[in-house]
């Protein structure tokens, strides 16, 4: 694809000559690549770069990145990045970052983002804290069949035991996860959850050879999990968590 000189959307950069991802990008256009010496930025025209901005478009610019990612490493851009002077990349801003872009695509060489995401089955983890907690078995005895005014504090204590209980659980079990999956991967991150039914969202660098391996071992932490823990891997995926947004 011939790139004119007109407002760009960039996706990332990636080394010069990689192939242009096959998939429509933002806008449903056609993926082309500017390049200057070792590096290349993804782009596709833009016709309205204020009106960018909707659920379609962000879906295809992280299937563009990830399609990428999959065979080929990648540096991402932040979805709605637009350039109204491809010139200024190509004489200006490649030429410039040439060595930098170019390092931090040696240092994801041969690999892509996995993320493994684990959850409890909730019925099943408080039948555990139940019974595993006698002041929480003896607090959910005492509030069954009366109403939220009637047990208002003993409701409260109930959910600070539980929830307490639940993060000690989780921190052991993550660890256990980040156990199995670390000796697999080039890198590893766990990043902050949120919900107390989250176990660990474990993110990984992995080398392209190493992914069926990678993905066994998931799929075997889910077998042996199974009606307890609840597993989703996604990948391969761009390298944000690597190597952030240039």
């Amino acid at each position: 694809m011939t790139v004119t000189v007109a407002d760009q959307y960039v996706y990332g950069i990636v080394r010069a000559g990689t192939p242009a991802p096959t998939l429509p990008g933002v806008d449903g256009e056609a993926v082309g690549l500017l390049t200057s010496g070792e590096v290349a930025v993804l782009v596709t025209p833009v016709a309205v770069p204020g009106e960018l901005a909707t659920p379609e478009n962000l879906l295809a610019h992280s299937r563009i990145l990830d399609q990428v990612a999959a065979e080929h490493a990648v540096l991402p851009m932040a979805f709605g990045t637009v350039v109204p002077d491809p010139e200024a990349i190509l004489n200006d801003v490649l030429p410039r970052m040439h060595d930098e872009y170019l390092a931090g695509l040696q240092r994801i060489e041969g690999a892509a983002q996995f993320t493994v995401s684990a959850r409890y089955v909730e019925d099943a983890v408080l039948a555990e804290v139940i019974d595993e907690d006698p002041d929480i078995a003896r607090l959910r005895e005492a509030t069954k069949g009366r109403s939220e005014d009637e047990a208002h504090y003993e409701l409260i204590e109930l959910g600070r035991l539980v929830s307490d209980a639940l993060a000690r659980k989780a921190a052991v079990d993550a660890r256990a996860i980040a156990e199995r999956l670390t000796p697999v991967v080039r890198e590893s991150q766990v990043r902050d959850t949120s919900r107390s039914e989250d176990v660990v969202e474990f993110v990984a660098l992995v080398d392209r050879e190493a992914q069926p391996g990678f993905e066994r071992a998931v799929e075997s932490l889910a077998a042996e999990s199974a009606g307890r823990i609840l597993f989703r891997l996604l990948g391969p995926q761009a390298p944000y968590d690597f190597v952030g947004e240039v």
